[in-house]
């Protein structure tokens, strides 16, 4: 080659998530009887839940419908007719909200908006995230700057509220950031913030004139008593807002890929409204989001059986909290904040609990060599160590903190699980397996 053609940036993108399904493959190569438990990847489906009889029922019906538009192209921006029931749909948990359906645009999947919002930052000019934060937001951010993501602190001994004084500091030390990423209810941690934590952070938008992009695809998730609150409500005429959700996880439908962006308050600023146009015409280059879902969207959210298959989901979200809560809550050492909304926990280890000494016994001799030469690595974080050998000896798949840019070292898992006994046998031999490995 003449020259080295590949961007030395691509290394910004990290995405541990399905990044460890790799190393599974290798595993499962070197011994053909591993059966992995998934803890990894939060797909309601890949867990066991079934789909609501309501969903499929809408996808036949819309399949079958005369005259076949589903199987065409819709809007560049999504459905015309979805978008203008979004924007209405948002008014019934947001009184105040003043959205026009063009200010709506559906993407495939929430991942394809949040690239496009990131793609079409100015160069040099930063949304900070928060640390831990979920890669995509982290990495196509950085990716997009071409520099490491600048961070601000969730406090796990606050329940991983954001720590409003580090993101003061970082916003002062940092005046490239023209916007704050939220993510509520939170993936990795499964916090919901409080209505003075997100007063606050709109109050700081306000100070330092930034916008917030808040990501709350999980927003309709949440239990343990705990309640959502809507920014839309709170920033209303104060500062720039950028609300993402998606039709994705709370069905669930997964594979569906339909997710959307709102941009709300465009006449505060001119250059946010510059911006949302820039975005805007990002999103034409993809040629349209899939079809299926935009035009089920609606259907589904109205159907009269939602609201029950809602209520019965974020019951058996929190039983499944509770139960994790409690069985990892037994393991000295190991700090669990029970999850109030999505369906991720991240426990912690205390400081200076992990080691680059510590194992667990492997028995199949090839994946035993193969673990131990992935872990002589010094750079390998502790927790990912800790992961991969969690992952050889248990069949347990899990994601380490750091892999979600957290400065503490612990693990990220789903509560997912559709079957009681499973999980709690599951989580008992986690349990077992930390304990296993700190006493090492």
């Amino acid at each position: 080659m003449r020259q080295n053609p590949f961007n030395p940036e691509v290394s910004l993108l990290r995405y541990e998530i399905r990044e460890i399904v790799d190393f599974v493959q290798k595993l499962q190569e070197l011994n053909p009887a591993l059966v992995i438990e998934n803890e990894n990847i939060g797909d309601p489906v890949a867990k066991g839940w079934p789909i609501p009889p309501f969903l499929k029922s809408l996808m036949k019906e819309e399949i079958d419908r005369d005259g076949d538009k589903v199987f065409g192209y819709t809007h560049s921006r999504g459905n015309i007719d979805t978008r203008k029931w979004i924007a209405n749909y948002a008014k019934r948990f947001s009184p105040t909200v003043d959205l026009d359906y063009e200010n709506i645009l559906i993407t495939s999947g929430l991942g394809a908006g949040i690239s496009a919002l990131y793609h079409m930052l100015p160069k040099g000019l930063r949304i900070i995230q928060p640390s831990p934060s979920y890669p995509t937001h982290a990495s196509m951010e950085s990716f997009a700057a071409g520099s490491d993501a600048v961070t601000y602190k969730l406090d796990p001994l606050k329940e991983w509220q954001p720590d409003l004084e580090d993101l003061e500091t970082q916003l002062k030390a940092h005046p490239e950031v023209i916007g704050i990423l939220l993510i509520n209810p939170n993936n990795p941690t499964g916090a919901i913030y409080s209505k003075e934590t997100i007063e606050k952070v709109v109050s700081l938008a306000e100070q330092y004139e930034l916008m917030i992009f808040s990501d709350e695809i999980y927003f309709r998730l949440v239990y343990n008593g705990e309640t959502f609150v809507q920014i839309t409500e709170i920033a209303k005429d104060r500062v720039p807002l950028v609300v993402m959700r998606g039709l994705s996880k709370d069905v669930p439908w997964p594979g569906g890929r339909c997710g959307w962006l709102e941009f709300h308050n465009t006449k505060l600023d001119s250059d946010y409204k510059k911006y949302a146009d820039s975005v805007k015409n990002r999103v034409l280059m993809e040629v349209c989001s899939v079809s299926l879902p935009q035009f089920l969207l609606p259907r589904i959210y109205e159907h009269p059986d939602f609201e029950a298959w809602l209520a019965a989901y974020n019951k058996h979200l929190e039983e499944n909290s509770q139960i994790i809560s409690d069985i990892l809550g037994r393991v000295k050492g190991l700090r669990v904040n029970r999850t109030n909304g999505a369906f991720y926990m991240m426990p912690t280890f205390g400081p200076g609990l992990l080691t680059n000494q510590q194992t667990l016994p492997i028995e199949n001799e090839a994946v035993r060599k193969f673990v131990e030469e992935i872990v002589a690595n010094p750079d390998l974080p502790l927790d990912k160590r800790f992961v991969y050998y969690l992952l050889a000896n248990t069949d347990i798949c899990s994601v380490p903190a750091t892999s979600f840019f957290s400065p503490h070292y612990g693990f990220r898992i789903t509560t997912l699980d559709y079957h009681p006994e499973k999980l709690k046998e599951i989580y008992e031999k986690l349990a077992k397996a930390i304990e296993g490995y700190l006493a090492s």
